[in-house]
Parts: structure tokens; C-alpha cells; sequence
């Protein structure tokens, strides 16, 4: 079983109502353990027809359990569109912040990138890289996800760029506060055919991309994308990039 499957929204294979008990299977169970849902807790679950339910876990065994249904939620907590978040190691911990915020803001995948400006290899255990899955896990188990954001190690920008993460993207952005165009956005499909969208928004350090880095990423056609004209710090960029991205292709 892959850690991906596990992280994927937790479903049922039957129509589900409030005030319902229901049974879990194994997998489940280790859905939920990878959550660290505890016996008495919360957690979201879907149904076979996609309706989203809050769940509160009754029995918890390592061949399955059982769960109490109580509340069907209004929709869905998943975005219709994957967005994979590149974005260059910050400083002064606050990879913590903009890993809480990407989650809540519904990004699918978290790539820490090491660039000419970011922080370095050698500086990821005074950043606490050791602490940002769980960080992931905490804003999901907040923001009432059904899903898992998947929290990658560091990696050079070089070697992403080559990952099928990026190479299979519909569209890729990257920040850029030379930019001519302040939108690189509307590329793609109207918004009834964006299901499944899959998008990279690359965001870089303080300072923002070097010229060989945005190079790089031109060259394997992402678009760059100016927010305004006033100079963000690097974790408000992210924050203003993906709200824009979820508003034009996702459920903002």
C-alpha cells in the first residue's frame, strides 16, 4: 500500500446517512492511524455517491472498526484541481506557516525546494523539515480535509523539475516580479472541464528566482505570474498565488 493511497480522501463503498453506524476494513484503519485518529475523534469520509460526512471513530481495531456517522457536510473539502506547491526553503521556520496554509488552501503535494537563494541542505534541521508532515497533518485534520497533502523531502530545484509531478502538469506557474503580464492564468479549459486539472505554482525565496533558475523553468514552459506591484515577503506570495490559482480553476 502506498503512502499516497493512504493519504488520498478516506471513502466508503456505501451510501452513507447521519446517524448511522458503520463498519471500517483494515484499510481504513490505517488511513486513519496515518492521520492519528484516535478512538472518540473526529475524521471526513466519502461516500460511494461523493457525499462528504463527518464520522467520530467508535471502535478501533487493527483488522477495522466502526464509526458513528453524525453530520453530512455541505460539500466537498477536496479541490477539483491538484495542485503541486514548489516552493524555496524559507528562513526563520516559516516553511511551518506557508505548509499549515497550503493545506488549509488545498494544495495535494508540498515540494521544499533548494535553490541559489533558499536556505541550504545543511540548515533543514534548524528549519524543523522533520516537523513539516505533521505540520500538514494538524492544518488537514483542522480544516476538516478528507485528504492528506503529501509533504516531500528537500529537493534541488534541477531534479524537480524533472519529476512527473512537473513534466505531466497541465499548467505550471512560477512567480516572478519581473513578469510583464500580471496573469499568466486563463491557459486552459473553461471551468466546467477543469476536474482533475493538475497545476505546479512554483514560488521562490526572498529575493525571488536567479535569472539561470528562471531560465530553467521557462524553458519547460512554466508561465510567470506578477502579484502587483508591491514587494511580498515569499510565505505571503505563496498565500496570494494559490488563493488566485483555486479561484480561477478550484472551489474558491
Amino acid at each position: 500500500m502506498t503512502s499516497a493511497s493512504l493519504n488520498a480522501p478516506l471513502r466508503h463503498a456505501a451510501k452513507l446517512a447521519e446517524g448511522e453506524q458503520i463498519a471500517l476494513d483494515a484499510f481504513h484503519m490505517r488511513a486513519l492511524r496515518r492521520r492519528e485518529i484516535k478512538e472518540k475523534e473526529a475524521f471526513t469520509i466519502v461516500d460511494r455517491e461523493g457525499h462528504f460526512f463527518r464520522a467520530s471513530l467508535k471502535v478501533m481495531k487493527k483488522s477495522g472498526g466502526e464509526a458513528l456517522v453524525y453530520e453530512r457536510m455541505a460539500g466537498s473539502t477536496e479541490s477539483p484541481v491538484e495542485i503541486t506547491l514548489l516552493c524555496a526553503v524559507l528562513a526563520r521556520q516559516r516553511m511551518l506557516t506557508v505548509i499549515q496554509k497550503a493545506t488549509e488552501l488545498g494544495v495535494a503535494r508540498i515540494v521544499p525546494v533548494l535553490s541559489e537563494r533558499s536556505v541550504p541542505r545543511d540548515g533543514l534541521e534548524h528549519e524543523k523539515a522533520h516537523a513539516w508532515p505533521k505540520q500538514a497533518l494538524r492544518a488537514a485534520r483542522q480544516c476538516r480535509r478528507a485528504s492528506l497533502p503529501e509533504v516531500h523531502e528537500a529537493i534541488e530545484l534541477t531534479s524537480i523539475l524533472e519529476d512527473d509531478c512537473f513534466t505531466k502538469a497541465d499548467l505550471c506557474v512560477y512567480l516572478d516580479d519581473r513578469a510583464q503580464s500580471r496573469s499568466a492564468l486563463g491557459h486552459v479549459a473553461p471551468r466546467a472541464a477543469r476536474a482533475g486539472l493538475r497545476i505546479v505554482f512554483a514560488v521562490g525565496p526572498e529575493g525571488g528566482w536567479n535569472d539561470a533558475e528562471r531560465a530553467m523553468l521557462e524553458r519547460r514552459g512554466a508561465l510567470p505570474l506578477r502579484l502587483g506591484g508591491r514587494v511580498l515577503r515569499a510565505e505571503t506570495a505563496v498565500l496570494a498565488g494559490l488563493t488566485l490559482l483555486q479561484h480561477a480553476y478550484g472551489d474558491m
